[in-house]
């Protein structure tokens, strides 16, 4: 994606910024830009959700990030999205020119051969993912969580956003998560 986002894209400033700045920037916005998709024949910009369950959630935190925001799935399908389609590689690969444009970016190629690009198996089943197909715009009350790393980055984000706009019990240390786990021998 690194190479997709260029000077012109609202995220091009973001790149290399530390998570917990792209938070607060999406915090104070109150926007999710969507970014163009990779492995996808047309790049269709989109923004990616997961429903998965605590532990995948938590996984997920480890593999990219313990900053995000948890919406509603009504108010992510209100907006216009919902759940991705799993689809094969080589169809994919092969349907590249005749992919209807508004099916795109909700197609996350499931591609354990790395048919689409050799050398890089793709497979994404355990994010459960949803895509909106465009920028995400929302209020505070759209809130349902904020995930932060630390107990110490929720009372850094209480700083820097109102309590009124993001009550302090919205906020989820994954942190805690961890420590938990650790007491119970895991």
């Amino acid at each position: 994606m690194a190479n997709l986002v260029g000077e012109t894209h609202p995220l091009y400033n973001f790149k290399n910024k530390p998570s917990r700045d792209r938070l607060l920037n999406i915090l104070k916005e109150r926007k999710i830009h969507a970014s163009p998709m990779p492995f996808l024949p047309h790049n269709a910009n989109a923004v990616c959700f997961s429903e998965c369950i605590w532990e995948g959630l938590a996984s997920l935190a480890e593999q990219y990030s313990a900053y995000g925001v948890v919406f509603s799935k009504r108010l992510i399908f209100r907006k216009g999205g919902g759940p991705a389609l799993y689809i094969r590689g080589d169809h994919v690969r092969d349907l590249a020119a005749s992919m209807p444009a508004p099916i795109e970016p909700f197609i996350s190629p499931f591609d354990p051969a790395a048919v689409i690009q050799p050398g890089i198996p793709l497979n994404f089943l355990h994010e459960r993912e949803w895509r909106l197909p465009a920028s995400l715009d929302f209020e505070y009350g759209d809130i349902e969580h904020v995930l932060v790393e630390t107990i110490s980055d929720a009372a850094w984000l209480l700083d820097q956003i109102s309590d009124e706009d993001l009550p302090e019990e919205k906020l989820i240390p994954m942190d805690v998560h961890r420590s938990i786990k650790r007491s119970w021998g895991h």
